[in-house]
């Protein structure tokens, strides 16, 4: 048993509020009160739909939004390690225990901006938080930290040692933002068509604390550091040993062995039980090309698509405080070490069918290559393919000053009982986004968002859920999320 049992801080990714799992999608208020913006035409729709900025009318055109956005993530861990716990008394078995983490971005702007000229073209800027996009933190730490340390009481009296019970301090917090600085030309190849050329630049910051500390076990109604209870337990064990060699009830060569096996468990105990911290900032610039095409068929009908390149981006590991020597877990951590977090290529494509004026009806389609994006230990191969993503929406101009709108966005990830992590998931879900837009002037126009996901829960069974030397044990992980997010924003056009 090396101390590596208790490697517990694998890479964290902080959750994202629409799109694969790297990638933030709610760039405009327009996408929350319609997620079905992919062949829409409206400075909301730039991130979206960038070549069709160029059937735009002449002149300036700016969109300014702010989000605030609240996610839960919870996994439901059922392991026979738990009844041990101090702090977890009348553990039940059936309904498992309720890891929970709080994500939060309280504030989370957005600027798009177009300038049209010409009648051909178009250049344009959008700026937002591309992935990441908040601070998530785990108060109770996580299945994965927790259920290590609850397999020592029982492997302990396995091998010998008393042990009733453990208590230990835990904490986990992550901070990720992706911020994307985007800018291309349009240009409108006849008077129906446009074509769109562009890249985003990404700055990467992020930032990763948490520890596993004063784990103490449980003996005659107390708790002691491992190295306490060894010695306490140890004495008194050598003391019954050499009593029973004298009494005639155990061999010399037995009490050798016993003695062996017990200072192997506690030499191991000791060693698995040190505290562990984590302390590091990660940074890293790419660049993602993009590529756009839009076609308005007719006064009714418009069709666009986009193409994002994947994006090969590098995160370079600023470090304190962390052990990486000896816990194989925290070797991506390592300072001064370079570790790959790409974000995949995208397909997106959709059409805008107008019956009447007035009414505007959406759809679309995304497609992640995920499993071609290099990760961290090569965690992308542990995927079935790739996420994709349906979307339908619509918007009423019920009055000249006066749109609401509505849309739906399904989105269905490869996921793997090996790619699941409890640090690190998201699961298939469904989200709804509806909100009004007011043209207050024929230059001003202010706008309000509400956007709700509902997932899938994922459940995960495993006979190898926990470990520790050569003793595994088999666990159970439902995993599940909550996301809401409101909006409000201005546009201007000049």
């Amino acid at each position: 048993m090396k101390r590596t049992f208790l490697g517990l801080m694998s890479v964290i990714s902080l959750p994202v509020m629409a799109g694969g799992y790297l990638t933030n999608t709610n760039q405009s208020i327009s996408f929350l009160r319609n997620p079905s913006q992919d062949a829409a035409i409206n400075i909301g729709a730039l991130y979206n739909n960038p070549a069709g900025t160029a059937f735009l009318k002449p002149g300036f055109h700016f969109a300014i939004g702010v989000q605030n956005v609240h996610q839960n993530r919870d996994v439901t861990s059922i392991f026979d390690g738990y009844q041990y716990g101090k702090k977890n008394e009348g553990y039940d078995a059936t309904n498992g225990k309720l890891f929970r983490g709080e994500a939060d971005a309280p504030i989370l702007p957005s600027l798009q901006a177009v300038y049209n000229w010409a009648e051909k073209w178009s250049v344009s800027f959008d700026f937002g938080l591309v992935g990441g996009g908040g601070k998530c933190t785990y108060n109770d730490g996580l299945p994965s930290f927790e259920s290590k340390v609850a397999m020592i009481p029982a492997i302990a009296q396995a091998k010998g040692l008393p042990v009733t019970g453990y208590a230990f301090d835990t904490y986990m917090r992550g901070r990720s933002y992706q911020y994307g600085f985007q800018g291309g030309l349009s240009y409108k190849l006849a008077k129906n068509l446009s074509v769109y050329a562009g890249a985003r630049l990404i700055y990467a910051t992020n930032n990763y604390f948490g520890y596993v500390k004063n784990i103490k076990l449980g003996y005659a109604g107390s708790y002691y550091s491992a190295q306490d209870l060894v010695s306490q337990v140890g004495a008194q064990t050598s003391t019954q040993i050499a009593s029973a060699v004298q009494a005639g009830l155990m061999t010399q060569e037995e009490a050798a062995a016993k003695l062996a096996t017990l200072q192997a468990t506690g030499a191991a105990l000791v060693s698995g039980t040190q505290d562990i911290e984590l302390n590091c900032n990660q940074t890293g610039f790419a660049i993602t090309p993009i590529v756009g095409v839009d076609w308005k068929v007719n006064e009714h009908l418009n069709l666009a698509a986009k193409f994002e390149v994947k994006t090969r981006l590098r995160l370079n590991n600023e470090s304190v405080n962390v052990n990486t020597e000896n816990v194989a877990a925290l070797a991506a951590y390592e300072h001064g070490k370079k570790v790959p977090e790409d974000i995949p290529s995208i397909l997106a494509a959709g059409a805008m069918y107008s019956p009447v004026k007035f009414i505007r009806i959406n759809g679309g389609f995304h497609y992640y290559w995920d499993k071609q994006a290099t990760k961290v230990n090569n965690a992308n191969k542990k995927l079935s393919g790739g996420t994709w993503e349906l979307t339908a929406g619509a918007e009423y101009d019920f009055c000249d000053r006066w749109t609401v709108s509505a849309g739906w966005q399904t989105t269905n990830y490869p996921n793997t009982d090996e790619y699941m992590k409890d640090i690190s998931f998201t699961t298939n879900s469904n989200t709804f986004g509806f909100g009004a837009k007011c043209q207050i002037t024929d230059c001003v126009a202010v706008e309000a968002a509400y956007f709700q996901t509902l997932y899938k829960t994922y459940e995960r069974n495993s006979d190898n859920y926990a470990s520790f030397g050569d003793v595994a044990l088999p666990g159970t992980d439902k995993f599940n999320r909550t996301n809401r997010v409101f909006g409000v924003g201005v546009t201007l056009d000049f």
